[in-house]
């Protein structure tokens, strides 16, 4: 997929990011390094049948979203300096890319993409991985400065 495909129009939705996760974690994973093999998605009976629309547009982030990643690990190396992108769990690296490509790259609503990547993030890493990618997103939407001052305040406020 060239750099000028996007996402097939329509909103994004929770379930085309969980497959898009899925998708990045297996290329990630190294599982597999065409993303047109990628997709065999699991049914583990925890969520509805996924629509087969948000099957196809979560493929389609996800191939965006890989192509992206060299560009995305770079800011987000310099926003987490304590946790450059090799030091981070798989999901939360890809939850942070996939966030970082639809910030930068997408005209999706910046606070529904962070509310989806926390939500992932929590369900699928590890006890601090909502948090961890809510500051790292937060800090790509708004600027290290607008992060760590908002961090400064709630600490004064606490």
């Amino acid at each position: 997929m060239s750099t000028d495909e996007r996402l097939p129009e329509g909103a994004a939705t929770l379930a085309m990011r969980r497959c898009a996760l899925q998708a990045l974690y297996q290329l990630d994973a190294g599982q597999s390094d065409d993303v047109a093999l990628v997709g065999t998605l699991r049914d583990d009976g925890e969520h509805e049948e996924t629509p087969a629309n948000d099957i196809e547009r979560g493929m389609a982030l996800a191939a965006l979203v890989w192509e992206f990643r060299n560009e995305a690990d770079r800011e987000i190396a310099t926003l987490a300096r304590e946790w450059p992108p090799h030091r981070q769990p798989l999901v939360d690296r890809n939850l942070l890319r996939m966030g970082w490509y639809e910030l930068r790259q997408s005209g999706e609503p910046p606070r529904k993409v962070l509310h989806d990547a926390v939500e992932l993030a929590k369900e699928f890493g590890t006890a601090d991985s909502g948090k961890f990618v809510n500051g790292v997103l937060d800090k790509v939407l708004n600027g290290p400065a607008a992060a760590d001052a908002g961090a400064a305040g709630a600490a004064e406020a606490g």
